[in-house]
Order: structure tokens, then sequence, then C-alpha cells
């Protein structure tokens, strides 16, 4: 009766009191262990019947289970930490095994032997318990608490540590800091999973779209565990990797650290070689963590705050017009070849019947004053004048500046623990962080790129409950919730209407796209390699309320567990952008078909012209509240076939909702098997010789359909996503595991999208209207009248009012309604050896096999895209220049405002190549999550871990790997919706060592433990640690189209020139790509890396210790150069231009430990 009593008061907390305190509920995956074991008599034959004690040598938890039949024994929910285990029964003396530590998501096998004796008589176990997995063919990786104390890590990120694992490779950048969310899921984890890794903390998700929202100070964290490949069926909502993180939990004593890191520009190299200024590292960071009982034995809590002042180095290259180019002045601007750079004058352009094209060039290859554009010349004033001469003839790179980013960021996180009573447990935890960031005006002008401004802020809790409802049976809740911020906001580079009306007086063209918009920046002039102003800017507010509950039951041969999980998330977006101005040198080239800009025309050039083309647009960008849901349901049975055998197998049912906006306020798609009956009744006039030469009817069809109350999804979601786990343990004798494991992942496609913004689903909800295209290469508008209202007016968003005829004449995106789910299937085997009490070899062979994958990144897509509204490409090959032959507009003015709204019915003249499209009615058609795209990756990976022990810990690992991803190869792929495996440019060779050891001098040391206090001053309480990192160079991908003779490899590559440059030309026009992406052993840089530590730790009295270490980042102030430029048309092809890593750092460190 007590026991249901209780019960009921469980079930009352979880429905009554939590979601009140949190206003939502979700699911997440467990983060604690296993331990079991078989309990035998001296002949090996099982005890059933004998008492197993754990005991939590912190916090003195109990728990005690009897042996069963077969002298079997589990204890499941374990809490990461230290443990001592016995085993004992009548007639048999005691056995004791101390100093137990029990990882995060373990499953550590302790057997017991009982020898004949009196239960008085104990014998006690030192050595450490075996590490090999004999129950579970999980693949995965812990980082333990000495690790994450000792290794040297820049960022203060504990998921940073994940890099130790070579099979974990880092997509984001170097600076990883916490307060960057993208910098938490930005890995692959055993193949492509960056920004689809979920991501948990205490078990909690904290994923919001593709991006982490908290990550705890490192003084906070227990441990954490990478997986690979999870055959247990409890993990999902990921593309296959897992980072499970444990933060650390108060005992009965009082302890804790403050602590100060800093450093100092005076005692660093130069952050780059390139740019050679002085390095403007300055950073003060610190915090204080405190841990103790609240109530002895049964009450802890753990409190933990750091807080950072930071300086950080970022690096600009740009390529700036000169004093000359200024003033439109090109006579002394030479090409990479020694030749001048001509310019030629885009209005003088002619198409010749025999598809030659030709323009005249600008006299003395100076522009006149009277072709400079007005608005040109005044954004030329807040350009800054070159810094350095440039890296070669042609002043490329000739703007070099490093400046700081400014971080102001605190962290505070908090867990309670209280032990009820003997069955029944729970943990809460609250965590916050606050940040702003910022970086100075460095050149002193409006133009000025604000690229650090903004806050990232977030709050992250979790509740977790364990109830025992019999030794064999436990059940389990948890619940977590999410809030979290991340905005561009820089008010130094804030410009106001009033600033845009410095550059265009009298002509507040933007005023109907800049009214509603939070902010106005600088606009984005993007010229050559320089880029000024702001482009898109963001503002993000997600939400996430999790849930999942689970019962756990061991009932003689098989472990199972049945649960469900909940995941509801909210998001606030907005991806506001008043325009981009992209200038490029093809419109003062010598010709506008295919033009080799490495020899003429120059993009500074183009700019002072202002001649526009359809690749400069401005926007209107409503703000998106969008809901997605998760479900899930498991079954996991870990079956014990035998005592060497043990099968894994489970199943899993995954369903994700498409996205829902609050209002409706979503497109779903184009149905283009509907006719539109304006058009059917009356055709556009398209001339019959144009119509000729298109090899596929025209189809006058084409329905926008909207969501509505009674279809409020994006599109129709996968339902029968079936997910299925299985593997098998062999153990082959006591300290070695043969283990084999497949796992089914379905992508979510929340990570997907990644950010509401990126749906494809606000068409009638923003708007965006392009710059007129080049009339047979002749500018039609300028910079200084972008978008005359009588020839090109804005359009304006035109929400549901429109209906059908949404976006006709316009391009339009939508996703594919019903699809194929993206799926990974990993298939793994590996062997692990103990080879002593404390060190593990372990090698794996891994193979994923993706399905219907959408395109890399963490940034967020729609999925993979096709356009659906394709000119065949070999009109192209055959009828050459003909097509960008310009003729009248069949579709100007055609029908009325209301039935073709689009930006095609106020162009007079269009490309004949424009009309024969299959619906010439439209622009690209591009349709999200297009299926067919597959990915193959295959690992082979050796790991030597030993676990800390007399004073030393090591870790080192080797990963190889070979990965092939499907892509179209030309545009007539393309066309075809034919795929091509495309071999990876990621490097295939990675190897990561790293270790800890203190010197065996001084106090608790194994030499000289007894000398006196002097001695041990100078000689005790040294250690050391360190990480090497090693990567082979990447593959060096030619993404553009190029004609190849000849082998591009050379012997000796050097950063000026790091392939035969000779053997590639630019590519002949209209004829399909043949060159290769890749060329087997031309790779780029490797990359190597070596942090250290040196500490020394001083006794102050018994209860506190001092402790002084200096970290070295690059130690050996290594220059690991960048990637070579693979673009054929720049003034830089063939060479590395930049520095990839940063200089030599020294971080000093001062802790109290108490």
């Amino acid at each position: 009766m007590r026991n249901k009593q209780l019960l009921a008061t469980v079930i009352a907390l979880i429905n009554l009191v939590l979601p009140a305190l949190f206003s939502g509920l979700a699911f997440a995956q467990d983060y604690r262990a296993r331990v079991q074991g078989v309990v035998t008599d001296p002949s090996g034959a099982a005890l059933p019947g004998a008492t197993v004690t754990l005991i939590n040598t912190n916090t003195n938890d109990t728990i005690v289970r009897q042996s069963d039949e077969r002298g079997r024994y589990l204890f499941d929910f374990v809490v990461p930490g230290t443990y001592s285990v016995s085993a004992e029964l009548s007639g048999f003396g005691k056995a004791l095994q101390e100093n137990v530590a029990v990882v995060t998501r373990g499953d550590h096998t302790l057997d017991f032997g009982l020898q004949l004796g009196n239960i008085d008589e104990q014998v006690t176990v030192q050595a450490s318990a075996v590490q090999v997995q004999f129950n579970t063919t999980t693949l995965s990786k812990t980082i333990d608490g000495k690790m994450l104390k000792e290794m040297p890590v820049v960022a203060r990120n504990p998921f940073s540590l994940a890099l130790l694992d070579p099979a974990v490779v880092n997509r984001y950048g170097t600076d990883r800091n916490p307060y960057f969310q993208l910098s938490t899921t930005g890995v692959d984890i055993g193949g492509q999973t960056s920004g689809r890794v979920d991501v948990l903390i205490d078990g909690v998700p904290i994923g919001v779209g593709s991006r982490g929202s908290y990550s705890p100070p490192m003084d906070a964290v227990q441990e954490f565990t990478v997986q690979q490949n999870s055959v247990d069926a409890e993990f999902g909502h990921t593309a296959g990797g897992v980072m499970n993180l444990s933060t650390k939990a108060g005992t009965n004593e009082y302890h804790g650290t403050a602590y100060y890191f800093g450093r100092n520009p005076a005692l660093n190299a130069v952050s780059n070689s390139v740019t050679r200024e002085p390095n403007e590292v300055r950073n003060h960071i610190g915090g204080v963590t405190v841990g103790g009982p609240l109530l002895r034995n049964r009450l802890f809590t753990y409190f933990a705050y750091e807080r950072w002042q930071n300086r950080d180095p970022h690096t600009r290259l740009m390529t700036l017009p000169t004093e000359l180019e200024r003033t439109g002045d090109f006579s002394q601007s030479y090409n990479r070849f020694g030749e001048l750079r001509r310019i030629y004058d885009p209005t003088t352009t002619v198409l010749n019947p025999d598809g030659t094209v030709t323009r005249q060039p600008f006299p003395g290859n100076k522009i006149p004053e009277s072709q400079l554009d007005p608005t040109s010349l005044r954004f030329m004033q807040d350009i800054p004048l070159p810094n350095g001469p440039g890296d070669d003839i042609t002043n490329a790179n000739n703007y070099k500046v490093t400046y700081p980013w400014e971080i102001s960021y605190w962290n505070f996180s908090n867990r309670t623990d209280w032990l009820i009573n003997d069955k029944w447990r729970m943990f809460a935890r609250y965590s916050m962080i606050r940040t702003r960031l910022d970086n100075p005006n460095y050149a002193n002008l409006p133009s000025t790129p604000s690229d650090n401004g903004g806050l990232m802020n977030s709050l992250n809790s979790a509740v977790d409950t364990v109830y025992t409802l019999s030794p064999r049976t436990v059940l389990n809740f948890r619940m977590g919730v999410v809030y979290s911020e991340d905005d561009y906001d820089s008010d130094w580079a804030k410009l106001g209407e009033e600033g845009l009306a410095q550059y265009w007086p009298n002509n507040p063209w933007y005023l109907s796209y800049t009214q509603e918009q939070p902010a106005i920046y600088y606009p984005n002039l993007q010229v050559g390699s320089a880029s000024f102003g702001k482009g898109n800017y963001w503002l993000f507010h997600p939400r996430k309320y999790s849930y999942q509950g689970n019962i756990s039951m061991d009932r003689g041969r098989h472990y199972m567990k049945v649960g469900g999980s909940f995941r509801h998330a909210y998001e606030d977006s907005q991806l506001p952008s008043f325009g981009t101005f992209p200038f490029s040198a093809a419109v003062t080239a010598d010709t506008f078909v295919s033009p080799d800009t490495s020899r003429t025309g120059d993009a500074w050039a183009s700019f002072l012209t202002g001649a526009m083309t359809d690749s400069i647009r401005v926007n209107h960008v409503s703000p998106k509240h969008t809901t997605m849901n998760q479900y899930a349901v498991f079954f996991q049975d870990d079956f014990r076939f035998s005592r060497r055998i043990t099968i894994n197998l489970g199943l899993r049912y995954e369903y994700e909702t498409a996205p829902v906006e609050s209002q409706d306020r979503l497109t779903r798609y184009l149905d283009l098997d509907n006719p539109i009956p304006e058009m059917q009744a009356t055709p556009p006039p398209i001339p019959e010789s144009v119509a000729r030469l298109n090899n596929v009817p025209y189809e006058y069809a084409g329905a926008w359909v909207y969501a509505d109350s009674e279809h409020r999804g994006m599109y129709d979601p996968p339902r029968n996503l079936i997910l299925p786990r299985i593997g098998v343990a062999f153990r082959l004798n006591d300290k070695t595991a043969l283990r084999a494991g497949y796992g089914r992942y379905a992508i979510p496609m929340q990570s997907i999208f990644g950010y509401g913004w990126r749906l494809p689903s606000d068409d009638g909800f923003n708007a965006n209207t392009s710059a007129l295209p080049l009339d047979e290469g002749r500018p039609e508008t300028y910079v200084s009248d972008p978008f005359p209202a009588s020839v090109n007016p804005l359009l304006l968003p035109v929400e549901k009012s429109l209906g059908r005829y949404t976006n006709l004449g316009n391009d339009a995106a939508f996703v594919q309604q019903t699809f194929k789910p993206p799926v990974n299937d990993r298939i793994h085997v590996s062997i692990q050896r103990q080879l002593t009490n404390s060190m593990v070899l372990e090698a794996t062979y891994i193979v994923n096999l993706g399905h219907n994958l959408p395109p890399e990144g963490q940034g967020g897509n729609a999925g993979f895209g096709r356009d659906l509204n394709q000119i065949d490409p070999q009109l192209t090959y055959e009828h050459k220049s003909l097509l960008n032959e310009t003729i009248e507009n069949p579709f100007y003015q055609y029908l009325t405002p209301e039935t073709f709204p689009g930006q095609l019915r106020n162009q007079q003249r269009v490309t004949i190549g424009s009309l024969l499209r299959p619906y010439p009615q439209y622009g690209a058609l591009t349709q999200g999550m297009t299926e067919g795209r597959e990915n193959r990756y295959q690992a082979v990976q050796l790991r030597l871990q030993r676990s800390f022990s007399t004073g030393v810990s090591f870790f080192a690992g080797y990963n190889y790997n070979r990965e092939k991803t499907g892509d179209y190869f030309n545009q007539i792929d393309r066309y075809a919706n034919e795929f091509t495996m495309i071999p990876s440019s990621h490097p295939r060779h990675r190897i990561s060592m790293s270790g800890t050891y203190e010197l065996p001098f001084g106090r608790d040391r194994r030499l000289l433990s007894n000398v006196p206090g002097v001695v041990e001053a100078i000689l005790g309480g040294w250690s050391t640690s360190g990480i090497f990192q090693w990567n082979s160079g990447a593959a060096i991908r030619f993404n553009g189209q190029m004609e190849v003779n000849g082998d591009p490899r050379i012997d000796n590559p050097t950063r000026d020139e790091w392939f035969d440059t000779s053997a590639f030309s630019p590519m002949i026009a209209f004829t399909p790509r043949t060159n290769p992406y890749l060329f087997e052993g031309l790779t780029g840089p490797t990359f190597w890396n070596i942090d250290t530590t040196l500490s020394k730790e001083f006794r102050v009295s018994q209860r506190f210790r001092l402790e002084f270490r200096m970290e070295a980042y690059n130690l050996t102030n290594s220059f690991m150069p960048t990637q070579p430029v693979t673009d054929v048309l720049s003034s830089t092809f063939g060479r590395s231009i930049n520095q990839a890593n940063k200089g030599r750092e020294f971080q000093y460190t001062m802790r109290l430990h108490f």
C-alpha cells in the first residue's frame, strides 16, 4: 500500500507540479550507467542469492541487489562517479572492489569470485574494473572528469574535447567558444552529422534547430560520452551522432574551486603571420564552483559561475582600389599575367550574328567622368584606402587587418540532487548564459562590417526522477526546457533611413521595404573579394520543451526498456536584409558570355560605372512563428543468450510533424498539374521561331497552395519511420570482446531546416525584387536609381490575397509534399582488448550508408533542391549565344497585376533562353527535399586508452576514412536528375594523442612523499598534459568549370604555387563540364597542432590547495596555410593566401581548490 502511495505521489508531481513550473514537457535520452556482473564460487558455479551492494563514495548513496539463479546482478540508472561494490553470501568470504569509476553511459562488468570462509573475512580489490564492454555494442568514447580538468582547452567548451576522438571532425571553425551555439553541434561523428547531432545534458536535449543552446562551465562537468553508433533504441532524433554530457553533483563534503584564466598580448606570438599585426588577445576569465550537502546523505547541491571579458583577434583580407582606381583610372592596373587589365564599356556591347561579342575598351583604360555613377562615388568615400602593397602585381589583398572581437559573457549553473529514500531519487538543474558580442569600427567608416555584433543568451533546465518499483523494475521520468536568444544587434553599425538618404538624395525608393525592418544597416556592397556593410542579419528566439518516460525491467535473461518521448519546438525568427549589391569583373570584361576575368574586367571598375545586374536584390522579410513536434516510442531488449553472448535488439518509431505557423502564414507548394485558366484561354504571344527551338511543350499550369486550417503543415510528413537496432557482443575471454552493431537513424527535419527563416514557405508573406538583367550585355539600370518605379518597381508582400496566382512571373521555392525521409544506416564491427588493468585497445570498422540526404552543413537548408524549370542544356550547347539574344517580352503587362503579378510582367525585353523553360511563366522553381542523394562513408579506427592510474592517463587514436556523396556532375546531370558519387574532399587520415602525467615527486606521489616542506614546495605537485592532433591534407576541390590539360600535381608545392596552374584554363563557352572535381593525390596542406600545460600545486593547508598553471596553444608557433584558391579566374589562383590557425598563445591560470 505504501509503495502505491509513493507511486501516486510521483505521478502527481509529474502531472501537476512540474508542468506548472516549466510550462511544457519534453523527452530525452538517459546519461546514466549500468553496473552488472556474475557472482560465482571457487569452481566457477553461479551463486544465487548473494547480496551485492553499490555505494557512492561521495554521497553514501547505497543500493542493494540480490544475485539471481544464474548468479547475475544488475544496477541501473547509476549516476557517473566513484563507487565501491561488494558481494557477500553466508558461507563465503566477502569481496569488495573499491574505486570503481562509473562513466556516462557506461556498461561496467564486475564479476565476483567468492572464496569459502566466514562472511567476516574480506578480500579488497583496489584495481580498476574491467573496461571492456561485454554487454553492449554501442560504439562510443567517454571523456572523463580527469581529462576535462587537465586538458588544455582554449575555448573552455567541454564539447570541444569530443575532437580528441579522431572519428569526430570539426566542421565549425577555430573559435569554438561556449556561447557560439553552432560550435556544439558543428561536428561530424562517424560521417556527415554536422548540425544534426543530438546533444544532451543530463539526458535532456539542448538542441534547437541545427544548433546547441548551452554549454556548462568546464568545472561543472562530470564527464561526457560521444556515440558514433548507438544500438540502444532509446537514442534517436539524430543523423547518427550523440553527445551526452553529465554535470557534477554535490557530495557529503563541501568542495569547490575559485579560478582565474588570463591571456596577455605581450606573451603571445603574432596571431596571423599574413597580416603581421600585433596580437590582440586579452582574456580575463574568472569563476567559482561550490558543491556540498544541504542535508547529509539526502540533499546535495552544486553551483558554478563563470564570467568572461575577452578580446579575440580576427583577420580580414580584401583587394581595394588604389588612389588612381578610385577616380576611374585603371591605366596602372595589371592582371596576374603582367598585362594591363583592360576594362570595357558595357554600354557598347554588341552581340554579333555569328555569336561573338564585341565591346569597346574605355579610352586609356580610364572610365570617363560622365560615366561614373554618382551614388557609387558617394559609396566610394566610405571605402578605406589600401594599407599595403598587395601580394603581387595585381595588388591582390592590399588591405589586411587584424582586429579584436570583444566578448562579455557569464555562465551560471546549479544542480540539486535529492535522495528521497532508498527507492526514490530525483534532481533538478537550472542553467543560463548571457553574452554580448561586438567589434570596433576598425576603419572608422560607416561601411565597416560589424561581423560580431549581437546577443547570445540561453536558459536551460532539467528535472529527473527515478523510482524503483522493485529490485528488477525501475521507472524513470525526465523533462527539460530550453529558451534561447540569438540576435544580431550592433548599435554603431546602424544607419537608418536617414543614413540611406545620403546615398539616394531625393529618391527614397527603398521606403516600402525599410519601414517595417527592426533595424537598417549599411547596404551590403560586395565588390570582388571585398565586402562592406551588412547583408542578412538575424533574430532567432527558439524554445524547446522535452519529456521522456520509460520503464526498465530485468527479467531473467532479458533486460528490457520501454519508453516514449515528445519534443515540442517553438520559434520566433526573422532574417531581415535591406539588400545585397554584388559587383563582378564580368560587367567590364571584353565579353559577357563566359568572360575570362583573369585577364580583362575589374570589379571596382564595374562598381564605379554603377551598372546593375539581376544578382542585385533587395528584400522585405516578415517574422515567423513556427512550431514542430517530435514523437518517439521505443523498445529495447538486451538478451543474454549465454554468459559469453549478449544480443541487443531494439525497435524505435519516430514521427515528426511538418512546420506549422501560428497564423497559418506558410505556403505549401506549387501545383504544377493544375492548369491556369487565363493562360489556357489566352496564351502568351511567344514567337513561333522561339517555340520551335524548344524540345518540350509549354505547360501553362501552376496553382499556389497555402497552409490553412484544414492543412496547417508545410508538407505531408513521413509516417512509417521504423528504426531497427541490432547488435551482438561476444565475450571471447575475460579481457576481450568482439562486437557488431547496426542502427538506422532518421535525420530530424528540424536540424535540416536549422532556422525558421530557412523554410521555403514565405512566398507572398515576404517580397524581394531583383534588378533588371543585362540586355545582351548592356546595363538597363544603375546604382543611382536602382529600382525605377516606371520600369522595375519594388514588389510588395501580398500574403494570401492572390491565391493561386502568387509568384506567377517570379522565382519560387517550396518543399516536395511527400518525400522519402533522409536516413542513415550505420554498421560497425569492433574488437576490444584489455591490455592491463587500466589500458584498452580497440579496433573498429564502421560504415555509414546515407539515403535521400540533404546538403552537408549545419547552417540549415530546405534539403536537397532541384530546379523543376530548367532549360535543357543541350539547347545551350546547340544554339550557343542565340539564347542570349533578347526579344520583346511576351509577358510584358500580360493579363492583370492580380493574375500575373511577378517581375516578369515589368520587363520589356527578355532573353530567348528564358522562354525555353517548360513553364516560361515562372522563373526558377526550386523544389526542396528532392530525393535520391546518397552518401557512402567507411572508416577504420584504432584507439588505445589508458584511464588515469599511478599518475598517468593516455589516449591515442587513428582514423582512416573514405567517403563519397551523390551530386550533379554537370548541368546535363542536373537536368536529368542523375547523381554521380563524388569523393569527399575531407582529410582521409587523422591522428589524435592526449595525455596527463603527474611527476612522481612529493606528497601523495610515489617518490619523495615524506620530504620536508621546502623540498615539497620545490619538487612536489608538478603535472603536465598535452594534446597532439594531425590531419592529412584535404583533397583540393575544383567546383568551377574549367579546361584541364595535363597533370596539375607538382612534386614540391609551395604557398605561392600549390599545383600547376598552367594545366588549367577558363571554360570554353557553351560546353558541358568535363573536368573532375578532385584529382587523386592532389591535396592541400597538412594540419598539425600541439597544445600543452604545465602546472604546480601547493598545499596551503589540509583543506586548501593552490594551483598555478601555464597553458600553451600552438606550442611550436607553427604556420598552417589555408587551402589554395581554386577559382581559375582569380588573380590568386593556385596560391594559399591566408593562415588556417593562430600563432602561439599562452594562458596563465590560478586555481584555489578546497
